[in-house]
């Protein structure tokens, strides 16, 4: 057999045995968890044998049941990385003649997808590897919140403040409904002052892991990020979640930032965000208007994206953040 599409029963089973593997699994564990709550609606998950299996992927069951901000993800797991090269070249297991996203992939494993791109003519526009840290020990003390600041969570109304604080990096149709989604589903931290304005937030997402830590640009320097980043570790921890988080193996002062706070970096954790196109990479035009000009970047070249922020498949634009912090900077 090619591969086998198990039941919500052999998922459920799947899902206890990925916790002995805590926390480098955690990323797959909380991405199934959501699967069992029906917030993955028009994947399927797939296993390279059952039930001794070694690979595990969500894949879409068909583009028009999944999400607008899911289309064509490719979502991975796996024992070794050698099980996961013959896997996704299994016929049927990746549908290379459209676009894939691939998260959380090892690092390892992009030499076949580089492999396949050439044999098919296509191009890979977006590579991110990143580091996971992880709170391993006891639950951080809850920080001081300052007077006249309330710690509260993300509600529905925020939504359109989410979307304005992102649009430059993500764009597209879906990102209010994805939103939307993340405030009603998952857990949240925000600071808002007594008038009423959200200063700083940060959320949980699909695959279990903080993100979207952002400030409010008229309000950095005070701490916000840090105080948010802790409340919601120990919120976790309490109970009894993994608080974790991705960071991008090029972002020193995360890195360093994410040490000092106390998180660990978690070497089985970390992963490779991955796009790949099934077309030729497009030839970059030249302004000939001017002769100093930079060469232009196409559509599908999407510098400074934060992938475990927002699904990439949202992303419609190229524009650099002018407003916004990511998971690791903290004001």
């Amino acid at each position: 057999m090619i591969y086998q599409v198990i039941t919500k029963t052999e998922v459920d089973q799947l899902t206890d045995e990925l916790k002995i593997e805590f926390p480098g699994s955690a990323k797959i564990f909380y991405v199934l968890r959501n699967y069992l709550l029906g917030l993955m609606e028009g994947f399927e998950v797939i296993v390279d044998n059952w039930p001794e299996w070694t690979c595990i992927i969500l894949k879409p069951g068909s583009d028009q049941e999944v999400p607008g901000y899911f289309e064509h993800f490719y979502i991975c797991y796996a024992k070794s990385v050698a099980s996961l090269k013959f896997f996704i070249q299994r016929p049927g297991v990746i549908d290379w003649k459209k676009p894939a996203t691939f998260t959380g992939v090892p690092y390892d494993i992009l030499p076949v997808i580089h492999e396949v791109c050439r044999k098919h003519g296509g191009h890979l526009p977006y590579i991110e590897p990143r580091f996971m840290y992880c709170w391993t020990t006891k639950p951080p003390e809850m920080p001081k919140i300052p007077e006249g600041i309330k710690l509260t969570t993300l509600f529905p109304e925020h939504a359109e403040q989410l979307q304005c604080d992102w649009k430059n990096v993500r764009g597209g149709s879906d990102l209010d409904i994805y939103f939307r989604r993340v405030i009603k589903n998952f857990d949240s931290s925000a600071l808002i002052n007594e008038q009423g304005e959200l200063l700083a937030y940060i959320c949980m997402q699909f695959n279990g892991s903080m993100a979207m830590l952002h400030v409010n640009k008229n309000h950095r320097g005070y701490g916000y990020g840090e105080i948010l980043l802790k409340a919601m570790t120990h919120k976790l921890t309490s109970n009894k979640e993994v608080a974790y988080g991705f960071i991008p193996t090029k972002d020193d002062l995360g890195i360093k930032k994410a040490q000092v706070l106390g998180y660990t970096w978690i070497p089985q954790g970390n992963m490779v965000w991955v796009k790949y196109l099934p077309t030729p990479k497009p030839q970059k035009a030249i302004d000939t208007s001017d002769e100093s000009s930079d060469l232009a970047l196409s559509d599908d070249e999407e510098p400074n994206i934060f992938i475990n922020a927002i699904p990439l498949a949202v992303n419609k634009k190229s524009h650099k953040p002018n407003c916004f912090t990511s998971y690791v900077k903290l004001t």
